[in-house]
């Protein structure tokens, strides 16, 4: 059906060219204009390692996610793309949904900036002349064989594109004004024509997926003559509305937390627009007195369309920033989490794998998800509960007192769906992420949690074999063969409560327990050696058969492996990273 579409699309837009060279002439204007977008984006990609640690240092407070967000859609030229990263960077536990909605209004105030680059730069004065030089050079720096070389190639034709394609536009829509008389629809008076522009400028942005360009369509075409002043408001009102589709768009795949800022981005720019179109013409009164008071003349509609542009998304800010912890409550308990499918990933978007540090948070946060799959089914395994192994209780007296494995449990489903599933998302993941960075760390980082995910569901394979022995051995009547299957339960039950206790250490405390983790598998060892000499004595007291030994020797070694696999998993997590992060905890 979409290839039915684009085909019909393609035959419309072939005969309207064939049938106006100045149609053609502003269409492919808007072509390279969006294309010398995607130039800056492409060659801004390259920088994402300084963006992250940027993000990171700025973005710690509403107000510097605001700054961060406007100079970051002022440099790259896309309020999407940079609403779509910071979607990306909270699903991936980046940044808090605040920070996010800081981003978000920052990004809107950059395209305010944007706006006036085009009006003044673009439309008011014609810079196209500048444009080739910016090719040539951004061409010669694209065909070395340096990475930064070429992110600054493409940086310079996107810079080159942008301006060649606001001076094609301009000149197209000049031209096409002699031809077809777009002012009969641009002059439509009152609150029907502020509407219907509001709804093109929503419908433009969508098609175009750049508020810019559709901003730089009402700007050329004011410019001609053939809109109302009144309307263009109208259609940059639309616009900002339809910047809201892309962020809608790239929130699909993220995490609930990805959807909340989509959702909070939709509710900024439509009470902003709202705020716009009913108190148009106060913004408008108010407008005309910053123009006189600037010198801007009163005739001048662009520039005074632009300065409209900034005042409400201004008013916006202005209204909604104070509100940003009341919004992100209010977010936080109307757009709730339907219960997440254990084995679906929670953080992992491949839209962050170009940018490793995030990438790696994600895979660190996913680790952990993993790991609670995982502890789910170990504590079930050997008779216990979640809480009985975060409480301090004996688990001599916990079995004492308590009925074991009163339900059954799909075990091989239970692996297949919430266990395997996710670790061959993860490594997926973790091997596209590997091949976004050269730092050494970076990689070894990356490394560290792919051999924690395989020792984790090596842990869940292995006791696969256990559980059913460990289930029989609580209902038979020998009393000696019970004791040595509620020994190896108590020794991987303690192994688990240690594991989880880490979370509660200190930096310095984790280096002392990475030290004791090495020497884990020696005693280990030696404890199976110890085993085997109990099943000696209880064979030569008769208090167990020797038929039984055999696959009691053989459970002893399962339960030895399934420990072994649970350190090393540990060893590799906290080695990953010696500094925990704030955003991800090294609980496994």
């Amino acid at each position: 059906m979409r290839n039915i579409i684009l085909f019909l699309v393609f035959g419309i837009l072939g005969y309207l060219f064939y049938e106006s060279s100045s149609f053609l002439g502003a269409c492919s204007g808007i072509a390279i204009f969006l294309y010398g977008v995607m130039c800056l984006k492409n060659g801004f990609s390259n920088f994402s390692t300084f963006i992250e640690r940027v993000l990171k240092k700025w973005a710690n407070t509403a107000t510097k996610s605001l700054i961060f967000g406007a100079i970051s859609t002022m440099i790259m030229q896309s309020s999407g793309l940079v609403s779509v990263l910071a979607i990306s960077f909270l699903s991936a536990g980046f940044i808090t949904l605040g920070q996010g909605i800081g981003i978000i209004f920052g990004a809107n105030l950059g395209t305010t900036i944007v706006a006036w680059v085009i009006a003044i730069a673009g439309v008011k004065f014609d810079i196209s002349s500048i444009t080739m030089p910016l090719l040539v050079f951004g061409v010669i720096l694209n065909l070395q064989n340096s990475k930064t070389s070429k992110a600054f190639g493409s940086i310079l034709c996107g810079i080159g594109f942008f301006f060649l394609g606001i001076s094609l536009v301009k000149s197209g829509f000049n031209e096409l004004k002699d031809i077809v008389d777009i002012a009969q629809y641009g002059h439509l008076s009152g609150i029907l024509g502020v509407s219907l522009f509001v709804l093109i400028g929503v419908v433009l942005t969508v098609i175009m997926q750049s508020s810019n360009a559709s901003l730089l369509v009402a700007i050329t075409i004011l410019a001609a003559g053939q809109m109302s002043y009144e309307n263009a408001l109208g259609f940059a009102i639309g616009s900002n509305i339809g910047s809201t589709v892309m962020a809608i768009i790239g929130s699909i795949g993220t995490n609930i937390t990805g959807k909340r800022l989509a959702a909070a981005h939709l509710l900024f720019n439509s009470a902003t627009a709202l705020v716009a179109v009913v108190f148009l013409h106060q913004m408008m009164y108010v407008v005309r007195l910053f123009c006189d008071f600037v010198g801007i003349a009163s005739d001048d509609y662009i520039l005074q369309l632009t300065a409209f542009h900034t005042l409400f998304n201004i008013v916006g800010i202005a209204l909604m920033m104070p509100f940003i912890e009341r919004m992100v409550w209010l977010l936080e308990k109307y757009i709730v989490d339907k219960k997440e499918k254990d084995y679906e990933p929670i953080y992992l978007n491949y839209s962050i794998v170009e940018y490793p540090d995030t990438a790696i948070e994600a895979l660190k946060n996913e680790m952990e998800h993993l790991y609670d799959n995982c502890f789910m089914v170990l504590t079930y395994a050997i008779g216990f509960t979640r809480k009985e192994i975060h409480s301090n209780t004996p688990f001599r007296e916990i079995i004492a007192h308590k009925k074991l494995y009163r339900r059954e449990v799909d075990f091989d489903n239970f692996y297949k769906k919430n266990i395997k599933y996710l670790f061959d998302k993860i490594f997926d993941f973790a091997t596209i992420a590997q091949t976004h960075t050269n730092d050494k760390e970076q990689m070894n980082e990356i490394a560290h949690i792919k051999n924690a995910a395989r020792r984790a569901v090596e842990s869940i394979h292995q006791l696969k074999m256990l559980y059913r022995n460990f289930k029989d051995a609580t209902q038979t009547n020998n009393e000696a063969l019970k004791e040595l299957y509620n020994e190896m339960r108590i020794d991987l039950a303690e192994l688990l409560r240690s594991i989880e206790n880490l979370e509660k250490s200190s930096d310095e405390n984790i280096q002392l327990i990475l030290a004791s983790i090495r020497k884990g598998s020696a005693l280990l060892d030696q404890a199976d050696d110890n085993a085997i000499s109990k099943i000696e004595k209880l064979i030569l007291d008769n208090k167990i058969s020797a038929t039984n030994v055999s696959s009691i020797l053989n459970d002893i070694d399962t339960a030895n492996k399934v420990s072994k696999d649970l350190l090393a998993m540990t060893q590799h997590l906290y080695a990953a990273y010696s500094t925990p992060s704030p955003t991800a905890n090294p609980k496994a």
